[in-house]
């Protein structure tokens, strides 16, 4: 079932990106239409490898791994979409940051860490992706600007918001 979650989640942002590319009345040049494909394709091409992968995970420990690659891949996307101070691309993108990590990462990272016990040959690897994710979060959420254009849309608000609480969800890792 998880399984399913996470390959739905992938697919609904490849679908997602794809549509939106494809907008006829964005206001972009037919230059400005062709780079977004190209990126669209890259990360749509980068999305369904990721997702060939974590089909292809046996244990949930191994799908919550590549769910942090999947996450990671659109944290990177989500970072230039703010650079550029495309608020649209940045929203868009970071609502599927926040899918990703709460319906495919977090719930195979939980079981992860319930079926791994201390002494277990998955031990480490849970505490050491817990903390993989929660630096990768953190470094995210810190790169998100505290003033200018993007911050005064209400659904770029809502995404920072909603990946607050996607970071709480992954929580603190503990020194166990």
């Amino acid at each position: 079932m998880k399984l399913r979650t996470s390959l739905t989640l992938l697919v609904v942002a490849i679908v997602s990106m794809a549509v939106s590319a494809q907008s006829g009345n964005s206001g972009l040049t037919a230059a400005e239409q062709l780079q977004l494909l190209k990126t669209n394709r890259e990360l749509i091409e980068d999305l369904l490898d990721q997702g060939t992968r974590v089909s292809d995970a046996n244990t949930p420990l191994d799908r919550a791994a590549e769910c942090q690659l999947s996450t990671n891949r659109l944290a990177r996307e989500f970072r230039s979409a703010i650079d550029r101070a495309d608020a649209d691309r940045a929203c868009e993108i970071g609502d599927h940051v926040e899918k990703v990590i709460v319906e495919g990462f977090v719930p195979n990272f939980e079981t992860a860490r319930q079926n791994s016990k201390p002494g277990s040959p998955d031990y480490e690897r849970v505490r050491t992706l817990h903390r993989e994710a929660t630096l990768s979060l953190e470094k995210l959420n810190a790169t998100l600007p505290q003033e200018g254009p993007l911050t005064k849309s209400k659904r770029f608000q809502n995404v920072r918001e909603k990946l607050g609480l996607a970071a709480a969800k992954v929580g603190k890792p503990t020194d166990e």
